[in-house]
């Protein structure tokens, strides 16, 4: 049971209201909804910071890093960005596919980037040339594994840009990124 329900009647989100759950079992259907929040306690305890403070120390490697950072599932692990998007459960968080319909999901894909940029900054050189995991989320189809040298092929969200392109905060996509943290 949501802790708070709400319809949005104006601004971007205005069109979200009264529908149903995703209508297609992958999730990935046309689905506008309510904003329906319901935090949930046991996602939430993995996004506290001591395990982001033992995520960025603890992991030295690309691999590991982003292995613990998106969770372990087999393992019945969660990550702190998956945690976070399963933290304000409902809809449109808990449905993984329309998460950016909601604004707290930007708020928590701040948080982490900045993560990574704390991560990356300990070893800045090694870390803006490394790069882990297969071109499909969860491997799912199998594919290869990423390099520097593929295009991030976020569709009609950007413009297709190597990935290398997209690795560093401060001179990144052709100088356009600048921005630290602090």
């Amino acid at each position: 049971m949501p802790i708070c329900s709400m319809t949005v009647h104006i601004g971007p989100l205005a069109p979200t209201f009264n529908v149903k759950p995703n209508p297609r079992p992958d999730g990935l259907g046309y689905n506008p909804r309510c904003l329906r929040r319901d935090i949930n306690k046991h996602s939430a305890a993995v996004t506290k910071a001591n395990y982001t403070y033992d995520l960025i120390t603890s992991n030295h490697d690309i691999y590991w890093f982003q292995t613990v950072l998106e969770g372990q599932f087999p393992l019945g692990k969660w990550g702190v960005h998956a945690g976070g998007h399963y933290t304000v459960n409902g809809d449109p968080a808990g449905d993984f596919y329309v998460s950016p319909g909601d604004p707290v999901f930007w708020l928590h894909h701040a948080m982490v980037d900045r993560v990574w940029w704390i991560w990356q900054m300990q070893n800045l050189e090694r870390r803006l040339q490394e790069v882990s995991f297969t071109k499909t989320w969860n491997n799912n189809p199998p594919s290869e594994n990423g390099t520097l040298e593929d295009y991030s092929g976020l569709g009609v969200l950007a413009e297709d840009v190597k990935v290398g392109e997209l690795m560093s905060t401060m001179g990144g996509l052709g100088g356009r990124f600048c921005y630290i943290y602090e």
